[in-house]
């Protein structure tokens, strides 16, 4: 099914988000020397906010409340995967946060940024082995395994993140389609394929290992996918796990709405918007530094409010209710 979803209607699922504190804690995991991974964990609690997580010149951070005390639990887990190849760290703070007032532990995973495009190239079997990492490092941690609910895990993701999202969901890859995405005459060319180009890698040099072993992990029970990259390449989540997709900006591949549980267009929106809102100095920022002012959108109050949306269709879904 396929719903546009008013903004009333999304106030009144996440009423408060702009009123109450999220904690916030890290964890890293460094098995892998070459990629170790930064794991910052949203969770709900009472405590009042002492520091802004996420925030740098150009983007506003979040209010949170640095190792406060945690309610009884377990709690359900939502492990975010947030952005493109080029994302920075804990770029989707203002979701995490706001999935966490609700009574959720939220995990969002920071990898290494690829410094080049030949790195690069890894980041679509990366990204989802990265959030099965995290799954494995937060079970079996001592203090945080305790309070997660094993029986309800969703990963969840926006752009390369909800294409990894959908991976460890059990959406299978078409591996020729995606090695032949950034070629001139194909439908499906990528996201990417200008950097590449431009730095002399291709996708016929990604890891055939790695490709190969993507596939699902059990342990997921429910994906969200907030504009997927590759969509067209990828199969529908299994029958038995409830999907949500989230298009931001309309969607490149509207017929694919049907492989999902649930599939939501936020009126309004564009892709930019699952950006943090912009600071004041944000716009003229991006503008001296030859960057783009439209990731700044119209103002960062439009953009909050779209924010409120996106997190009210989450909620919804991730309480089962999908009216």
């Amino acid at each position: 099914m396929k719903f546009r979803l008013t903004l009333a209607l999304m106030l009144l699922a996440a009423p408060c988000l702009a009123e109450t504190t999220a904690g916030v804690a890290h964890l890293h995991e460094t098995s892998a020397q070459a990629r170790p991974l930064s794991l910052t964990i949203w969770y709900p609690t009472e405590a009042q906010p002492s520091a802004v997580i996420g925030g740098n010149p150009v983007f506003q951070g979040v209010p949170a409340a640095p190792d406060a005390a945690f309610p009884a639990g377990p709690h359900p887990l939502v492990v975010m995967s947030h952005g493109g190849l080029r994302s920075a760290r804990d770029s989707g703070a203002w979701l995490s946060s706001s999935i966490a007032l609700a009574g959720f532990v939220v995990v969002e995973v920071n990898a290494p940024r690829p410094e080049t495009a030949a790195i690069a190239l890894n980041e679509i079997w990366q990204r989802p082995q990265d959030m099965r990492r995290a799954i494995d490092l937060l079970l079996a941690d001592d203090t945080w395994g305790a309070r997660v609910d094993e029986s309800r895990i969703t990963a969840a993701g926006f752009a390369l993140g909800a294409t990894a999202a959908l991976s460890i969901a059990g959406a299978e890859l078409d591996v020729p389609g995606y090695m032949r995405s950034c070629t001139a005459k194909d439908a499906t060319e990528g996201p990417d394929c200008g950097w590449y180009a431009a730095g002399g890698a291709a996708l016929s040099d990604t890891s055939a290992e790695g490709l190969a072993a993507m596939g699902r992990d059990p342990r997921v029970t429910s994906v969200i996918a907030v504009n997927p990259e590759y969509p067209a390449l990828l199969t529908a989540p299994p029958a038995d796990l409830r999907s949500l997709r989230i298009s931001l900006g309309g969607s490149d591949d509207a017929s694919g709405d049907q492989k999902f549980t649930q599939a939501v267009e936020i009126p309004g929106s564009s892709a930019f918007d699952a950006f943090a809102a912009c600071t004041r100095a944000g716009p003229d920022i991006l503008i001296e530094e030859d960057g783009d002012a439209a990731l700044c959108g119209f103002s960062a109050e439009a953009r909050q409010t779209i924010h409120q949306e996106i997190s009210g269709v989450i909620l919804s879904f991730l309480s089962g209710d999908s009216e």
